[in-house]
């Protein structure tokens, strides 16, 4: 027997012999410092993560409010110069909320997400759906517990997109790549653009980033319009969670 073992065996056999030869209130007395002792890593573990489970909910919160507050940010620079007196703030406009991806649609991957979020959530048919202030689509379905979102991948998908350095209004699309439609030869579009929402939507908001401009070609035998190809904000096939705005 090693050294290590003849401590550990005296050390125990002299703690048993104290418990018995102990009256009973002292020896309820060491039980209960001692169970304190044995018992203070478990304490230690369900504390540190009854504080992580703490912290996400406000680190859900406060991005809940970051994305409220892009928007509305974004939207005040659209309308700067343009709010009247009888417009009131826009604060508090928007409620949203975190939704965890928990499937996706095999046969359309990137093109609709299935998220735990629904109607016991008061999630609705065609709430947006985002990341911060970017655009990742809309509720195409609504369940009791679970909801369907389409996103922009879908190839019928369709939005109305502004670029805000020109001014210039199109319809945002997925065909092979993601596309900007109706913009004329002559318009102002440049790589480099930013395409927001426009607000010319029942559905979404202004200012919810759509992407950049990637590329702006000239189509063969169309003598009215050209190309515009967009670079999305936001990978869809990288979420892992979204924000519902409802």
């Amino acid at each position: 027997m090693s050294r290590i073992q003849i401590f550990i065996f005296s050390a125990l056999l002299t703690i048993s012999l104290v418990f018995i030869l102990l009256n009973e209130n002292a020896d309820l007395y060491l039980s209960n410092r001692c169970a304190a002792v044995l018992l203070l890593p478990i304490r230690i573990y369900f504390n540190y993560f009854q504080y992580l489970e703490i912290s996400q909910k406000k680190i859900d919160h406060l991005e809940s409010e970051l994305s409220r507050l892009n928007i509305e940010n974004q939207m005040f620079k659209n309308r700067l110069g343009l709010l009247s007196s009888s417009d009131n703030t826009l604060s508090n406009q928007f409620r949203i909320l975190k939704a965890n991806i928990i499937g996706r649609d095999p046969q359309n991957f990137n093109g609709f997400l299935y998220i735990d979020k629904g109607k016991n959530d008061s999630i609705t048919t065609n709430a947006p759906v985002i990341l911060q202030n970017k655009i990742v689509g809309r509720v195409k379905s609504v369940f009791s517990d679970i909801a369907i979102v389409e996103t922009f991948e879908n190839s019928d998908f369709a939005i109305s997109g502004k670029d805000v350095r020109s001014g210039i209004y199109g319809i945002v699309k997925k065909k092979r790549q993601l596309l900007m439609e109706y913009i004329k030869i002559n318009d102002n579009v440049t790589i480099g653009d930013s395409i927001y929402t426009s607000g010319l939507s029942d559905i979404f908001p202004e200012g919810l980033l759509i992407g950049v401009v990637s590329d702006v070609r000239e189509k063969k035998g169309d003598l009215f319009f050209k190309e515009v190809i967009i670079e999305p904000a936001i990978s869809i096939n990288r979420l892992n969670y979204v924000y519902v705005i409802y």
